[in-house]
């Protein structure tokens, strides 16, 4: 691969967004989980829908999805899709049987 290229490389983008999630980017953004919470809250009102903290970063990872179609080659999406993932990954310890401030998937209006 040439070094033009060696930014699409799978490792060199994974290692990216290990490098961008795992530093200390609570000091510019706060805490993920939180976020996640008080975006979840925000969506669920404005949508009229449960949405759960675990799939803000999912629903991102389709946003940065999206961005793909209009510019393929910006290796940021695939940095930022990697990163998304990893972090809705992080959020599954606390999803208790997909139940969320008393409401459970089931009983959400996704269903």
């Amino acid at each position: 691969m040439s070094k033009k290229n060696a930014k699409y490389k799978r490792s060199n983008i994974l290692q990216l967004a290990d490098q961008l999630t795992s530093s200390d980017r609570e000091v510019e953004h706060g805490d993920a989980s939180k976020n996640f919470e008080m975006v979840a809250d925000l969506w669920s009102t404005y949508l009229g829908v449960d949405i759960f903290p675990h799939e803000v970063p999912m629903m991102m990872v389709l946003y940065k999805i999206a961005r793909t179609t209009e510019n393929p080659k910006n290796v940021d999406n695939y940095v930022d899709t990697c990163g998304y993932g990893a972090l809705a990954g992080e959020q599954v310890p606390s999803i208790n049987n997909f139940t969320y401030k008393g409401r459970s998937r089931h009983e959400s209006n996704h269903d």
